[in-house]
């Protein structure tokens, strides 16, 4: 009867949501249905290959939504790493899954009914905070790309697109063309050399930063780089090595042997330069417009969330051997003209003394511009090559390592910008991901150089501080973990082994003969048996005992290894101190440090 009452429930509701309602609540509903009976017209559940669909409505589930890349990154700016109901929520809504500080199969049926209920509420939550913002996300992306809305939740931006450019074929006549036709116009090889592994083709500029500190930056970016570039150039996989002979030969991609149809526009070029066009001027800038209602601008931002998110991933599927329309070519005349763009907006800095300090795809760090040169900048990208360049940042100082995509920045209204540095990445254990933010803090204190001496010595307490605690080892084995998400389970692996594998398989031998609900509804407390598998997040540590790591539910304080702990502090910390002139062995030594002046630029 509880699973015919389920069945009316969910019969009454035109969506359904789950998290992770895919791989446990459906099939589990409705396998369980089959063995006691219930008639197949009775059940409301539609079971396929690797999802769980409705008979009479949509099922979302949120486990695969907040997994996509895309939704993560453009739609939620990367606040949450790990794709638990758990992690999700707190980033998202500061809420968090109910925890007893005991297995789930020790707790009484009304703490078990509560931590449900409070699951329930969260994925529901995940869908109706910030005015339904999700929600309206899948919506206005499901017209977009004319998939259902089930779709759009659980597959990639890929095959969004992929579904556009069908319907778009088939509204225009055209006929799709088959992968070996494609492939037989480029003999399936590139003309420009990958510089990152396991790349085909090279992609965007990255200029060497000047390491050292630097004051009065703007940053500028390029709005939109590659799809107005795959729209001013007409790149598509039918313009780029068109059969039109030598009138459009001429026409060559820099850097290249392409070259680019002159007769005709390409079908990509039109799509994804209208799409570009309507959120940079239309949606984009409607919803920032200060005489329109709070709950108007709301719903146009989320348009142009929307188009932001295909607009991105535009240029990187016609590059994807798995998109059924790639075309190497075009998308590597793409990045090809892009690296142009660059080199040349950054030539016209240097000749109007213009320093540039770094640089990367699509975006310029200027050290201290007056606005007209800022303004004669934008103006020369505009009439040179066609795209949209603006100021993206205003930076009181920034501290720019050796290292590409590494850097650290404090804006003029105090805001602390961090891009690539390990201290801020989700698997870096909290203590030091702590003592990392608090450096980060001190450091967005700093009005002018002669700040940075104070700096430094605020800076060197708490590393000393930090080691200190590690040595003693005062600090509590959770704050030691390494946290990373299993992309496969552990049975997968069967050469070169990595760290966070090994501490699974020692989870799971030492739970194995427990086999209890827990591991599926996703239980907590020490001695919790796990079934372990992809999408689990394995928290560990590093010990002096063989093999080198433990699970933290299996490890004790005395097996830490603070020398591994101390290595990893320093690599981490290292990508910032060592800009300031001060050196990891000599602090912990309480040496003199170096001068801090031999690591200016120029003031």
């Amino acid at each position: 009867q509880m699973i015919l009452d389920a069945f009316e429930k969910i019969a009454g509701y035109p969506v359904v949501l789950t998290f992770n309602g895919d791989d446990f609540d459906m099939p589990y509903l409705h396998n369980r249905a089959n063995r006691l009976g219930v008639p197949p017209e009775d059940n409301p559940l539609y079971m396929m290959r690797d999802a769980a669909t409705l008979k009479r409505g949509v099922h979302v589930d949120l486990y695969r939504t907040f997994s996509n890349r895309a939704f993560q990154v453009y739609a939620f700016s990367n606040k949450y790493s790990e794709y638990s109901l758990n992690s999700v929520s707190n980033a998202l809504l500061g809420e968090q899954k109910l925890d007893y500080g005991v297995p789930l199969d020790s707790l009484t049926p009304e703490q078990l009914a509560s931590y449900c209920y409070n699951d329930a509420r969260l994925t529901y939550m995940l869908t109706s905070f910030g005015d339904d913002l999700l929600m309206k996300l899948l919506v206005v992306i499901s017209r977009i790309a004319k998939m259902p809305i089930d779709d759009i939740a659980r597959l990639g931006v890929s095959q969004w697109i992929r579904s556009l450019l069908y319907y778009e074929h088939r509204r225009h006549n055209m006929l799709i063309p088959k992968r070996d036709d494609l492939n037989a116009r480029f003999e399936g090889k590139a003309s420009t050399d990958a510089v990152m592994k396991d790349k085909k083709y090279r992609g965007g500029l990255v200029v060497d930063p000047q390491k050292g500190i630097h004051f009065k930056v703007t940053v500028m970016d390029f709005a939109s780089l590659y799809p107005s570039i795959i729209k001013v150039q007409n790149l598509s996989y039918e313009t780029v090595r068109c059969a039109h002979g030598p009138e459009c030969e001429s026409n060559r991609v820099p850097d290249t042997s392409h070259w680019v149809c002159k007769r005709r526009n390409g079908l990509t070029a039109l799509l994804i330069g209208s799409l570009r066009d309507l959120r940079v001027n239309y949606y984009k800038s409607l919803s920032r417009d200060g005489t329109l209602g709070e709950i108007e601008r709301q719903q146009y931002s989320v348009v142009s969330q929307a188009l932001k998110i295909i607009l991105n991933a535009s240029y990187g599927v016609m590059g994807a051997e798995m998109f059924p329309l790639y075309f190497l070519p075009a998308a590597e005349a793409t990045t090809a003209i892009g690296r142009h763009i660059i080199l040349e907006t950054i030539k016209k800095c240097n000749e109007s003394g213009i320093e540039i300090l770094y640089g990367d795809t699509d975006s310029i760090f200027i050290k201290d511009p007056t606005p007209e040169q800022v303004q004669g900048v934008i103006e020369v990208a505009k009439a040179d090559h066609g795209v949209e360049l603006e100021v993206d940042k205003e930076y009181r100082y920034v501290v720019l390592s050796d290292r590409k995509k590494n850097y650290f920045g404090v804006t003029t209204s105090g805001k602390v910008d961090v891009k690539g540095l390990t201290g801020k990445k989700s698997h870096t254990p909290p203590f030091i991901r702590s003592l990392f933010g608090e450096i980060t803090e001190i450091l967005a204190d700093v009005a002018s150089e002669e700040d940075f001496e104070r700096t430094k010595v605020r800076i060197t307490a708490k590393m000393r501080e930090c080691a200190e605690r590690l040595n003693s080892r005062k600090i509590p084995l959770e704050d030691l973990s390494f946290n990373v998400m299993l992309s496969k389970a552990p049975s997968e692996y069967t050469k070169n082994i990595p760290q966070h594998i090994k501490a699974a398989m020692q989870l799971e031998h030492a739970s194995s003969a427990a086999g209890d609900m827990s591991s599926f509804i996703g239980g907590g407390g020490e001695g919790a048996s796990r079934k372990v598998k992809k999408g689990d997040i394995i928290s560990y540590v590093k010990t002096v005992t063989r093999p080198g790591v433990k699970p933290v539910e299996l490890a004790r304080p005395d097996e830490i290894d603070s020398t591994k702990y101390m290595e990893f502090m320093e690599s981490t910390l290292d990508q910032v101190t060592s800009v300031l002139g001060m050196d990891f062995a000599e602090i912990m030594g309480a040496k003199k440090q170096s001068a801090l002046g031999d690591f200016f630029h120029g003031g």
